[in-house]
């Protein structure tokens, strides 16, 4: 009886194949990822070179040129003056116009306090500007105008308003900060400040020149037509201010009032009047 030989299968060569296929397999699969990537990449080079052609047809077609521009709140700034520090000019493409670059040279305006610019499509600009209200001219050596807030927003200047009284008395540690509580001294000018802002003085004749703060007694009104200076003090002006009207029609109607030198409202209950000389 003849020995047949088992014939065992080639794992070696079962292996090769088997390597073979993982080899093609992982480069079947890469040239798929690269095939992908670049499909990926060309869709998004076209997507660019599209959205590239539409932004430049956009902003320079006719059809948004900026025919109506509407600007409101300006007083010391003209139209013209508001236009050409924000860079608009009539007839601008709307949808090219930079509107935070806008705002931001207006900002730069020492006498505007706020801007705010918009589109009105098709064709349209609308240009709000808040400006400051000088309430004082400051006068530190240096002469700063400064608004409702007691804070500087430009150094005083010859083309400024003349009207305005000055303060002197207060120093830069007066000045408004974010990180810090208003100083007495700044806070009692600012408040009577205010109430002149809303009401007439005693007599149209008399004007408020210079409001001198000393730190210790309060405020100090330099006067013009008639009484030369009153002394208030700190606080409670309101009622300081009528009590000073009453006193000061009194002299008037007696013609006394050329004859007072000053009037000290410290103390509203007892007032007391230096005459001339």
């Amino acid at each position: 009886m003849s020995d047949r030989k088992k014939i065992r299968k080639n794992r070696y060569k079962n292996l090769k194949s088997k390597r073979r296929y993982g080899i093609s397999l992982r480069i079947s699969s890469k040239f798929g990822f690269f095939l992908k990537a670049f499909g990926g990449i060309g869709i998004i080079s076209f997507l660019s070179i599209s959205l590239i052609f539409i932004h430049d047809l956009l902003t320079q077609c006719d059809y948004f040129r900026a025919e109506d521009i509407k600007i409101s709140g300006g007083k010391r700034l003209s139209d013209q003056e508001v236009l050409k520090y924000a860079g608009i000019q009539r007839g601008d493409n709307i949808l090219s116009i930079n509107l935070s670059l806008a705002r931001t040279r207006l900002m730069d305006h020492p006498w505007i306090e706020d801007v705010e610019i918009r589109r009105e499509l098709p064709s349209g600009i609308a240009v709000r500007v808040r400006e400051h209200s000088a309430l004082a001219v400051l006068d530190m050596g240096r002469k700063f105008l400064i608004n409702h807030n007691g804070e500087i927003f430009k150094e005083n200047e010859v083309s400024d308003p003349k009207n305005l009284p000055y303060v002197c008395g207060l120093d830069y540690s007066d000045l408004n900060a974010p990180d810090k509580k208003r100083s007495l001294p700044l806070s009692a000018v600012l408040e009577w400040l205010l109430i002149e802002s809303k009401e007439s003085f005693i007599l149209p004749e008399m004007k408020i020149e210079k409001i001198t703060v000393d730190r210790e007694i309060g405020i100090t009104l330099q006067i013009s037509g008639g009484v030369r200076s009153i002394c208030l003090g700190y606080n409670d002006y309101s009622s300081k201010k009528n009590r000073l009207r009453r006193i000061v029609r009194y002299l008037r109607n007696t013609s006394q009032l050329k004859e007072i030198q000053s009037i000290n409202l410290i103390n509203p209950d007892r007032v007391i009047l230096r005459p001339v000389g």
